[in-house]
C-alpha cells in the first residue's frame, strides 16, 4: 500500500478509468460494505476501468478501517483522508479533485440514493454520447416527515426568489459528468463552495432524472448545518439580499419622515411615533449589517486564499 500527500494524475488515456465514483464518508461506517458491494456489481454492466474515490471527512467513527479493508483486496479504491471536518460540499470537492476517471459518477454512502444509478445513468448519457455533459437525480418525493418537506419546499422557494441562477428544486448528489464537464467545474475558485449552485452556473448540457430517494433514520445534517447550507447558498448565487437592504432603508426613512411629518401635524402620539420609529429603524440597521458583514466575510474568505479542503493522506493501492 502506498501513501501520497498529494495527487497524481494519470496521462496516459490507456490508463484512465472509464468512471470514478466519488462520495464522502461521515458517520456511515456500517453502511460502506453494502455501498462498495452494490456500486460494483452496477459498474459490471459499464465497460472500461473504474475506480472508487472514498472521502473521509473527518468522521468520528471508523470509516478509514473499512475502506482500508476494502482497498486490501479492491486495488480500485483510493481514500483521500482529510486532516478534519470540512463538510460535505467540501469533501465531494476534495473527491472531485482526486477523480481521474472519463466519467465522474457523484453520490451519497448513505444508500439513501441508489448506487446502481451510476448504470442506469450511464447507460441514458450514451444514448446520446457527446450531447449530454451532466446527468444527475432529483427526488420523486421528498423524503421525511412533514417538516422536512415543508422545510425543504421553503428553502428551494426561497432560494429561487432570491438567486439570478435558479436551482432545480429537490435535488440529489447522485451525477454523472463528464471529464471536461469536471475539470471546468474545479476551474471555480470558491473558497466555500456550494456544489448546486456552482454546477448550476458551470453550464453544459444538463438533464434531470425523477430518482428515488429513501429514508435510513436520523441524518447527520442538524439545523445549524442545514442553515449554514442555505446561507452560502444563498451568498453564493446572488447579491439581490443587499440590493433589498437598499430599498429597505430608503422605505424606513420615507416611513420616518412621515411619521414625523405626522405628529407634527396632529400635535399627538408623538412619543408613540417616535418609539416605533426607533424601533423599525434599528431592527432594519441590524438586518442590513448581518446581511453586509456576512458578504464582507465571505470576501475575508476569499482573499485569504486558503484551500477548500486540507488532505491528510492519500491511500491507494501499488501501481505494478
Amino acid at each position: 500500500m502506498a501513501v501520497r500527500t498529494r495527487p497524481g494524475t494519470d496521462t496516459h488515456a490507456a490508463h484512465m478509468p472509464r468512471i470514478s465514483i466519488v462520495t464522502s464518508l461521515y458517520k456511515v461506517a456500517p453502511l460502506i460494505e453494502e455501498f462498495h458491494a452494490r456500486s460494483s456489481d452496477a459498474l459490471e454492466r459499464v465497460p472500461g476501468d473504474h475506480e472508487f474515490v472514498y472521502v473521509d471527512d473527518g468522521s468520528p467513527d471508523n470509516v478509514r478501517d473499512v475502506v482500508l479493508g476494502i482497498l486490501a483486496r479492491d486495488p480500485r479504491v483510493r481514500l483521500v483522508e482529510l486532516s478534519r471536518n470540512f463538510g460535505q460540499h467540501r469533501a465531494l470537492w476534495s473527491g472531485l479533485q482526486h477523480a481521474r476517471g472519463e466519467y465522474v459518477f457523484l453520490i451519497d454512502a448513505d444508500l439513501e440514493e441508489d448506487p446502481e444509478l451510476v448504470a442506469a445513468f450511464y447507460e441514458r448519457m450514451q444514448e446520446k454520447p457527446g450531447e449530454i455533459d451532466s446527468i444527475f437525480g432529483v427526488m420523486e418525493r421528498r423524503k421525511g416527515g412533514l417538516s422536512e418537506r415543508l422545510g425543504g419546499a421553503v428553502f428551494y422557494w426561497l432560494l429561487n426568489r432570491v438567486s439570478d441562477t435558479p436551482i432545480t428544486p429537490n435535488s440529489l448528489n447522485a451525477r454523472l459528468m463528464t471529464r471536461t464537464y469536471v475539470d471546468r467545474l474545479l476551474e471555480f475558485g470558491d473558497a466555500e463552495p456550494f456544489l448546486f449552485a456552482l454546477m448550476k452556473l458551470n453550464g453544459f448540457c444538463q438533464v434531470a432524472i425523477p430518482c428515488p430517494k429513501t429514508s435510513r433514520g436520523a441524518t447527520s445534517y442538524t439545523f445549524k448545518r442545514k442553515l449554514r447550507l442555505a446561507l452560502d447558498a444563498m451568498f453564493a448565487l446572488s447579491l439581490k439580499p443587499m440590493v433589498w437592504i437598499v430599498w429597505m432603508g430608503l422605505g424606513a426613512a420615507v416611513i420616518g419622515a412621515a411619521g414625523i411629518v405626522g405628529a407634527l401635524v396632529q400635535r399627538r402620539g408623538a412619543d408613540s411615533l417616535a418609539l416605533a420609529s426607533v424601533w423599525l429603524m434599528g431592527g432594519l440597521v441590524l438586518t442590513a449589517i448581518g446581511v453586509v458583514g456576512a458578504y464582507v466575510g465571505r470576501i475575508l474568505t476569499q482573499t485569504r486564499n486558503r484551500p477548500v479542503a486540507i488532505v491528510r493522506k492519500v491511500y491507494e493501492a501499488k501501481k505494478k
